[in-house]
């Protein structure tokens, strides 16, 4: 019978809703099974060998389980570890205390000085033993004014002692030339003469100058140039009378362990008596060369000193880089050998006198 037949009666009403329940359930359980957690089969996946075609197929289960997300962990507090001290199962070793430091001793200075004290002997040039001959030195003073005199002086034959003018220009290059030429180098200071009419140049020391002025002076000039074993005085007949200032110029010299030749401009012994309570090493001239401006002249002053000499033992001379003096000891100096005499610089005189 037809279901619309049916459904006009009352049992047909009973039938129509059991058979809608039963799709009803149908329908739910289809539709459960298709949305279970379940393995799927995925689609079928050629495998080729590379020579026949597909002959491999592989079934792939793949599991649509949803994954759960990761919680991040915890965030633990990092606690550093407690470092027990470690129990010494010996005795620790200490190292032994230090000393206390003494305080040092000022040697630097002394050092200095020392070194200082034997400046003269450390520039002094060194010259064969006369071997009991008779000394002669020959001084040449006011050197580096006059340059083409000053070359003409250093090629005579030596050893010779050369005074360089404090305020001469070049003086390095000058006293170089001289040094290398065997001649023993010397510092020519300008001093305060008695008479005003004398020009003693640049920088010379006076009695009216202040102990500072004096020392600042003095000083410029020893540092002119290098190398010399000592001073003598450029004039001078009233500074080297003046005690006080000779004074200040003597212990300025050994200071620097320097050698003083007084020129003997005067009579006066303040020079001679304050080097030795100083200390200071000392000589004086014997005889000026050229107080006239003579060939023949010098020659006959170069005869008393070769008188000294024998009477002695030693001489020393001073002259000055004039013509006539030039010329003189051109002729004279080569012949010293030969009549027995030692020309040695004032340095090796000194070391004999301190020796005897």
């Amino acid at each position: 019978m037809p279901l619309f037949h049916l459904a006009s009666r009352p049992l047909g009403y009973l039938i129509v809703g059991v058979l809608a329940a039963l799709l009803g359930l149908g329908t739910g359980a289809i539709i459960g099974y298709l949305s279970a957690d379940r393995p799927q089969v995925a689609e079928v996946l050629p495998v080729v060998d590379g020579r026949h075609g597909p002959s491999v197929t592989i079934e792939l289960s793949i599991s649509e389980t949803p994954v759960q997300a990761i919680e991040p962990p915890e965030e633990v507090a990092v606690i550093p570890p407690v470092v027990a001290p470690l129990a010494l199962t010996t005795p620790a070793v200490m190292p032994p205390p230090v000393a206390a430091l003494e305080p040092l001793e000022e040697t630097d200075a002394e050092d200095d000085i020392a070194e200082q004290a034997i400046a003269w002997e450390r520039n002094a040039i060194t010259v064969p033993d006369p071997a009991g001959r008779p000394m002669i030195a020959v001084v040449i003073d006011d050197l580096g004014l006059n340059r083409r005199n000053t070359v003409r002086t250093i090629r005579l034959p030596g050893p010779l002692t050369l005074a360089f003018m404090t305020y001469a220009e070049q003086l390095k290059s000058q006293t170089s030339q001289a040094h290398a030429a065997g001649h023993e180098l010397m510092v020519h200071f300008p001093m305060e003469p008695k008479d005003g009419d004398f020009d003693t140049g640049p920088m010379a020391l006076t009695r009216d100058l202040s102990d500072d002025q004096i020392r600042q002076r003095l000083n410029w000039g020893l540092d002119r140039f290098e190398g010399y074993v000592g001073i003598n005085n450029h004039m001078g007949s009233a500074f080297t009378e003046y005690e006080h200032g000779m004074a200040i110029v003597l212990e300025e010299v050994h200071k620097r362990g320097l050698l003083y030749l007084d020129s003997l401009t005067t009579q006066s012994h303040v020079s001679k008596d304050k080097a030795a309570e100083l200390g200071v090493p000392f000589a004086a001239r014997h005889v000026f060369l050229d107080n006239v401006r003579q060939t023949s002249r010098v020659a006959e002053r170069l005869r008393e000193v070769e008188r000294i000499a024998r009477r002695q033992g030693y001489a020393i001379a001073i002259g000055h880089p004039h013509g006539a003096t030039i010329d003189a000891l051109k002729d004279w100096l080569p012949k010293l050998e030969k009549m027995g005499f030692a020309l040695v610089p004032v340095s090796l005189i000194i070391k004999h006198r301190q020796g005897s």
